[in-house]
């Protein structure tokens, strides 16, 4: 029977793997996971399921590091409120670092937001108790919300993405972030609403004048012009 090594080499048809670039760990970062793994070995008494040994345990710090980095955990408020969140979880077996991730980001409600559903309620009506909502409801198009009905499911879907960046962004601690974002995607909405409603009016104009949209039938009618004026 080959070794693991000599199917590795021999696997030359294999697809390649993508590496991920390892982030940089600081002596700070190290010293604050360090000290979250303590209190997760101090929530979770069946930890050693997860982490059996040193090496298992040093290698899932790092995982942890990592996953953090890509998720956005980046402030200790959140880690603070994944370990409440461990706390409450009243069992025996430590999260994955996927768990742990889920732990740390606020609900709505934790942010004095609405849910989602809430919030479309609320627009629906114009009205707003909290400004991320109001936000949310600008980048979507105010003047379509205005008409719109509850079952509208484009718009709906789209009131949900802008709200949903907002509240990843206050999850994060940075809602400053969030409201330059939605800024820069109301003012592209309505730079394009403004073109469209341009487009329509050219539309309009050259339908009362007769004139037609297609560039064939414009063509025959110039030649049909042009042959008139030529012959009187």
């Amino acid at each position: 029977m080959k070794s693991v090594n000599q199917l590795l080499a021999s696997a030359h048809n294999l697809p390649a793997v993508e590496t991920v670039e390892a982030v940089p760990v600081s002596a700070e970062t190290t010293a604050v996971v360090n000290a979250l793994f303590r209190k997760l070995r101090g929530i979770f008494p069946a930890w050693r399921q997860a982490w059996p040994s040193t090496e298992a345990l040093n290698a899932a710090k790092e995982e942890w590091i990592q996953g953090f980095a890509a998720q956005g955990i980046r402030s200790l408020e959140q880690i603070e409120f994944g370990i409440q969140n461990c706390r409450k979880a009243q069992k025996p077996f430590a999260p994955s670092v996927g768990e742990f991730i889920a732990m740390c980001r606020p609900g709505p409600e934790c942010l004095g937001m609405p849910s989602a559903m809430e919030a479309w309620i609320e627009v629906l009506m114009g009205t707003y108790s909290h400004e991320g909502v109001h936000l949310a409801a600008r980048a979507t198009g105010l003047f379509d919300l205005r008409g719109a009905r509850p079952d509208d499911k484009g718009l709906r879907q789209r009131f949900d993405r802008h709200y949903a960046v907002i509240l990843l962004r206050a999850q994060a601690g940075r809602p400053k972030e969030a409201v330059i974002q939605i800024d820069q995607e109301r003012r592209k909405t309505e730079l394009q609403r403004a073109d469209e409603h341009a487009d329509r009016q050219v539309q309009a104009r050259m339908i009362q004048q007769g004139i037609p949209a297609d560039g064939a039938q414009a063509r025959e009618l110039l030649m049909a012009t042009l042959g008139k004026r030529s012959i009187s």
